[in-house]
């Protein structure tokens, strides 16, 4: 382990915080608002959303479907958001970390937003974009920098 740790930057571990309490505390988040919605709605497992016809007349259906949509698309968005928070955490920690936080802020606000029932609730969330972008271009700038093509 001294290995490791010794040959990762000094302030690697905020990235690490971010990427492990951060991303657990929205998933548990998103996980219950699921769960909750799914008793409301009475949507019986293993059915993953309520049928379109019974959403559109029911309430608790639509707010089922809206959040289990939310969830789904943080689950969607978390490969590319853990690989770049720790690749460019491995250049500039602490701008990772606050790039990471940003996203888990926007995600929170992206699921609290849509499970509302109101699909344009989502765009509440839209900043999430300000922490995501800015780590993708730097990873992915570095990821085709070091292919032996351009050395």
């Amino acid at each position: 382990m001294q290995i490791l740790t010794s040959t990762l930057p000094a302030d690697f571990a905020y990235v690490t915080a971010v990427g492990t309490v951060g991303v657990y505390g929205l998933l548990q988040f998103a996980t219950i608002k699921v769960s909750k919605a799914r008793k409301a709605a009475q949507v019986a497992y293993p059915a993953p959303y309520a049928e379109n016809a019974v959403a559109e007349r029911d309430i608790k259906a639509k707010i089922f479907n809206c959040t289990q949509r939310a969830h789904a698309n943080t689950l969607e968005n978390l490969p590319i958001f853990l690989i770049s928070l720790f690749h460019t955490g491995l250049y500039h920690p602490v701008a990772a970390a606050v790039g990471g936080l940003v996203w888990i802020l926007g995600r929170f606000a992206y699921v609290q937003g849509y499970a509302s029932g109101d699909p344009k609730a989502r765009m509440r969330g839209s900043f999430q974009y300000l922490g995501l972008i800015p780590l993708f271009l730097f990873s992915s700038y570095k990821a085709i920098s070091s292919l032996p093509i351009f050395a």
